[in-house]
């Protein structure tokens, strides 16, 4: 390796060091900014449906009223006021475990040695 190589290859390194610095603080930023939507207590879509291309149908929770509006790319349009009776809310405390990253990667490890071992 000559030395321009060693160059060239820490140069590389600390771009990437950078890079992956920047993409840090800027997801920081973003979610400390408020550009991405934040939890609230008062506003909660409860179930979305889609009709067709960029057009849905969502029952949403506005404190303790439901109603039904139609989304759509250009426009919200509501539908109909709901109660609570007409509504199937029992999947809404059902918590699902978290997946782990590394779980997946193993399922997909798998698949791989099994395809290898069938060829």
């Amino acid at each position: 390796m000559s030395g321009g190589d060693v160059l060239e290859l820490i140069s590389v390194l600390i771009i990437f060091v950078v890079v992956l610095a920047a993409t840090y603080y800027v997801t920081k930023w973003i979610g400390k900014s408020g550009v991405v939507p934040s939890k609230t207590q008062n506003i909660r879509v409860i179930e979305t449906f889609r009709i067709a291309p960029n057009k849905y149908i969502q029952i949403v929770q506005l404190g303790s009223k439901y109603y039904s509006i139609g989304v759509t790319k250009e426009n919200i349009t509501f539908l109909a006021p709901l109660e609570e009776e007409q509504l199937d809310l029992t999947e809404e405390g059902i918590e699902r475990p978290p997946v782990k990253f590394q779980d997946v990667l193993k399922q997909f490890g798998g698949f791989n040695q099994k395809h290898k071992k069938e060829k």
